[in-house]
């Protein structure tokens, strides 16, 4: 079906050595670990841990001359959003150092309209306007702020449909995404989007979605 994996970094596909994908012919890009981390923390052994787990995803990474994807972290109380920050200010520049050391390039992203969490919106993308974007079309979406992140200087792209209620991670073309608009930004910017869905049968309708799209 592809030549390029995306590894969700997590659960039962948690990585912890780059020595099963080593032996596939794959290309990859990693999804660093996301439940359970926080980058943002403002409890400094949590934010810590949390730079160490994605460090070791960089370092499997840097092995499989692959790319790494990370969540932006959250706010876990109300009235905490400016000490977050500086937290996760803290934590971007050790996890940038890290990937300069491994060769790996980070894209920071978006997420769905989920209380307390960065970059739900365009709005936070100045805390990240050094790093690189992960443009996640269905979080985007769910968000109401699709047309403003396609605007942003993305270079990694995640596509999953849904109805903008649920985060779904349904077939491209089953939910009320324009795909039409996305697919011909993706095309212009040439940016190799990674299909997001819960099943090989999923791939396959949005795989036949995206044919018929000309994509």
């Amino acid at each position: 079906m592809t030549d390029f994996v995306e590894i969700m970094d997590d659960g039962p596909h948690y990585c912890r050595s780059a020595e099963v994908p080593d032996q596939f012919s794959f290309r990859y890009s990693i999804h660093a670990p996301s439940r359970g981390v926080n980058i943002a923390s403002t409890l400094e052994p949590i934010r810590l841990a949390s730079v160490e787990v994605i460090s070791e995803a960089l370092t499997i990474a840097g092995e499989l001359n692959a790319n790494v994807v990370i969540h932006p972290g959250y706010s876990a109380w109300i009235g905490g959003r400016v000490s977050s920050l500086q937290a996760l200010r803290l934590s971007l520049d050790d996890v940038l150092t890290r990937a300069d050391e491994n060769g790996v390039t980070i894209f920071i992203e978006n997420m769905p309209k989920w209380p307390y969490f960065f970059f739900c919106t365009p709005d936070d993308y100045p805390y990240f306007d050094d790093c690189n974007i992960c443009l996640d079309v269905g979080h985007a979406f769910m968000s109401g702020a699709l047309d403003s992140f396609l605007c942003l200087p993305f270079a990694h792209c995640h596509i999953h449909d849904n109805n903008a209620a649920e985060d779904s991670h349904s077939p491209v073309g089953s939910g009320s995404i324009d795909w039409k608009n996305v697919l011909g930004i993706l095309k212009q910017r040439k940016v190799e989007p990674v299909l997001e869905v819960r099943s090989p049968e999923a791939a396959n309708a949005s795989l036949s979605t995206l044919k018929s799209f000309g994509f």
